[in-house]
């Protein structure tokens, strides 16, 4: 087990006060799952059927919203997939953050925690893969053969590309 370095900038104290029901309510989905194995699907469906949401053309989803079907606090992202693909760091940032725990012990969990905005999140999860080859090999593993896992980190590329070139 690694331990985990509480995250030095919280995303609940830095997101708009609008934002934070929504957050609340992702990380209290994730954390009633039973272990790593549900609350990663549990992540990767969540943030996959937003990012879903977030390709529909803007008219259809103003209309979604207003109809109650998604929290309007989404609507901030007026730009689409591409600018709800830079968030998806933050909202398993926030996800994790909620969850408030204390060490890294399986793949799953270090899958995840690789994802987030918070540096301490990427580097427990890092140190985890390193401190035992099985455990690189097992996270490897998991990212070449889950395909919502794979899904998500696709999405996601593009925003770590723009983030490491600045």
């Amino acid at each position: 087990m690694i331990a985990i370095a509480p995250p030095t900038r919280s995303v609940f104290e830095t997101s708009p006060e609008k934002l934070r029901p929504f957050l609340e309510g992702l990380a209290a989905r994730v954390s009633a799952g039973s272990n790593w194995l549900v609350r990663k699907k549990t992540v990767c469906d969540l943030l996959l059927g937003l990012d879903a949401f977030f390709a529909l053309p803007a008219a259809e989803r103003q209309a979604l919203m207003t109809d109650g079907a998604t929290p309007a606090d989404s609507a901030d992202v007026k730009g689409g997939p591409e600018d709800f693909r830079r968030v998806l760091p933050i909202y398993v940032g926030a996800i994790l953050e909620r969850l408030a725990e204390t060490a890294v012990s399986v793949p799953e969990q270090a899958a995840i925690y690789l994802l987030s905005i918070h540096p301490e999140h990427q580097a427990a999860a890092e140190a985890w893969m390193l401190a035992d080859p099985r455990n690189g090999k097992s996270v490897r593993k998991l990212m070449r053969t889950d395909r919502r896992y794979r899904q998500l980190m696709d999405r996601m590329a593009d925003h770590w590309r723009t983030v490491r070139s600045n």
